[in-house]
């Protein structure tokens, strides 16, 4: 396997702060490919030590779990989707914003497994600070949908919520795990094959119809 992200030098400890930022970026790149590549409980920090051409003690000193690591990604994940929200403004809902979804599938990948990775492997305040990000953004994305349609936070909020279910659900039907993909692709069992960005399509179109009546 041709390693991606190898990092110049990766096992000389980075000296200057943008050498470390540099070095982070690059252990999100690669850890970013991982998580979406294998399933999350399978994965180990030893993986993409291995990716990225650094020792364990190495990576450690960026990130001292893989939910760290994968919080680390997520929140680079979910501001950028935040951000190109922001950017289509009020006049993009509602039409843009599927397109503003599916143009990040890095962030549907993540965050059809958040619960899963979040499961286990944080403190009582990382969870917390980690709660409030997801919170901060979330407030980013309401804003601009109460401009768009007049709705009140709180309203908004669930609407949010409930596309989040509809993309976890489409997710995992649309990646099941690869036995089941390969018997999938032989009739009569091609019926339960489901394509991501049609089926969440039609999801957000239903759900978006009720939410603006």
């Amino acid at each position: 396997m041709v390693l991606r992200h190898r990092l110049c030098g990766g096992k000389q400890r980075a000296r200057s702060e943008s050498d470390k930022a540099q070095r982070e970026q690059q252990i999100l790149d690669a850890a970013e490919g991982l998580f979406l590549e294998h399933r999350f409980h399978g994965l180990t920090l030893a993986d993409v030590a291995r990716e990225t051409g650094l020792t364990k003690a190495a990576l450690y000193r960026y990130f001292r779990s893989k939910e760290l690591l994968f919080i680390a990604v997520y929140r680079r994940a979910m501001t950028g989707w935040a951000s190109d929200v922001e950017a289509v403004g009020p006049d993009g809902f509602p039409d843009q914003f599927v397109d503003r979804i599916l143009a990040h599938p890095v962030f549907c990948g993540l965050t059809a497994i958040l619960h899963i990775a979040l499961e286990t492997g944080l403190s009582e305040e990382e969870a917390r600070e980690f709660k409030l990000f997801l919170l901060a953004q979330t407030r980013r994305l309401t804003a601009v949908i109460a401009a768009a349609t007049g709705q009140e936070e709180a309203t908004c909020l669930r609407y949010l919520m409930q596309c989040q279910q509809a993309l976890i659900g489409c997710w995992h039907m649309s990646h099941p795990p690869e036995p089941a993909r390969k018997a999938m692709q032989v009739e009569p069992l091609t019926v339960f094959q489901v394509e991501f960005a049609d089926t969440l399509r039609h999801h957000l179109r239903v759900l978006t119809e009720a939410f603006i009546l």
